[in-house]
């Protein structure tokens, strides 16, 4: 009998192949929910719920995001369901007929969620964790502060998020952003599974210090490699390696949340205050620290480039990714304002934020990239620069100090903005 020999390579090959024939498996499956009901709520209105049933005492609310429900919620569901743990998806955005986006998650209360706890509980005898991702840990933290004020049998456990945006708004650039006032009002147990190259990761430590002032725990895991878990509507490989260690993993982190009671009594939660976006499309004078952090990264060239004199010229560097598509839209103008700018002592460098350099060559080939593009692998260096926001470029004078600042994209050839660059020389 004749053995044939398999490499380390192809064994690992095969077992990829067949992760991704499973997890397809399953995205086929729970393409739609095993049943669909309308809960009526106390302000009247009528919230579609899309049910994943289990055998559990558990039952997870996971609320939609800004961007709704996309395969990757519905299959992460289907494995806890394998965990015996329910799971009820509910977009309140679609069934209250509002834009789905930032703005309306921001605008609802929480009483609709207070009632889904109240009405899931009711209906299935099971205790309750409440999940959002993204702008929807906004209504989950609101839900969960309203369940508190109606003086409930405690049967809710605490929540989980998924890379929480809880901003007020997007700040100008070099300033630190203001946090919904629900955050500094949250007194329950939590778990936070944080994506290391999401644009919320570098205010991460003041997020989780606000969240735990008043004494309740707050667990976290960070997500490597990956912006979001849902950011695709299909899954990446990444995504595949992430989320079955994620649904093992909150298996185990429900009962350590239910050791930790939800307090009785919510904290006292302030008028929220208008706070004006940030985002600006025109140059404005730069209000952060002035002094350019010095430059040491990898070209996509493999060249190691260094910067720690920004004096005698001026100096462009823009953050950007591949993913945004307002950082894809200023690339022609940042082309032809390089071109405009030949022969004066100026420089343009471009920083990519946390991508593989074979997804920026690739990405090469077909939008074309006249200037330097330089490697922040593990988007640490856009977190020292305090960049929350994509694209983000500061305008650097000749003197070497931060002069101008926009966190979005723009013409960067516009006569005016030309001139303006034109007169730092």
């Amino acid at each position: 009998m004749q053995f044939q020999s398999i490499s380390l390579r192809t064994l690992l090959s095969r077992a990829l192949i067949f992760s991704f024939l499973i997890f397809n498996i399953l995205f086929i499956n729970s393409s739609f929910a095993e049943n669909e009901i309308t809960v009526d709520v106390s302000s009247g209105d009528e919230i579609t719920v899309e049910i994943f049933p289990a055998k559990g005492k558990y039952l997870i609310l996971w609320l939609a995001p800004e961007y709704g429900i996309r395969e990757g919620h519905r299959s992460l569901a289907r494995l806890l369901t394998q965990q015996n743990i329910e799971i009820w998806q509910a977009n309140i955005v679609e069934s209250l007929f509002m834009p789905q986006g930032t703005s309306s998650l921001k605008t609802l209360s929480g009483q609709h969620v207070a009632d889904l706890i109240k009405y899931a509980h009711k209906t299935s005898g099971k205790k309750i964790i409440i999940l959002g991702d993204s702008y929807a840990s906004l209504s989950a933290l609101r839900g969960a502060h309203q369940w508190q004020q109606q003086k409930n049998s405690p049967y809710l456990i605490g929540a989980i998020l998924f890379s929480p945006h809880t901003f007020a708004s997007i700040p100008p650039l070099g300033q630190l952003p203001e946090y919904m006032p629900i955050v500094s009002a949250t007194n329950i147990p939590m778990m936070i599974y944080q994506a290391k190259r999401g644009g919320t990761y570098s205010q991460f430590k003041t997020l989780m210090t606000k969240l735990e002032q008043h004494g309740s725990p707050v667990y976290t895991r960070f997500l490597p490699n990956i912006m979001s878990l849902f950011y695709e509507d299909k899954p990446t490989e990444i995504m595949i390696e992430q989320v079955r260690p994620i649904a093992n993993n909150i298996k185990k982190m429900i009962p350590i949340l239910e050791k930790h009671p939800v307090p009785v009594k919510p904290v006292a939660l302030k008028k929220s205050k208008k706070i004006k976006s940030g985002i600006d499309i025109y140059l404005r004078e730069y209000k952060g620290i002035i002094s350019p952090l010095a430059i040491k990264l990898e070209d996509t060239n493999g060249k190691i480039i260094e910067k720690n004199n920004y004096k005698g010229q001026v100096t462009i560097i823009n953050f950007w990714a591949t993913w945004c598509p307002p950082c894809v839209q200023e690339i022609p103008s940042l082309n032809r304002l390089k071109k405009k700018m030949e022969g004066l002592p100026f420089e343009l460098i471009s920083i990519n934020y946390a991508e593989e350099k074979k997804t920026i060559l690739e990405f090469m080939k077909k939008v074309n990239v006249e200037f330097p593009v330089l490697l922040d692998k593990d988007g640490g260096f856009a977190k020292k620069w305090n960049v929350i926001t994509y694209p983000s470029t500061f305008i650097i004078d000749k003197e070497g100090k931060i002069k101008y600042g926009v966190n979005a994209a723009i013409e960067w050839d516009d006569p005016e903005f030309i001139k303006k660059i034109k007169a730092l020389l």
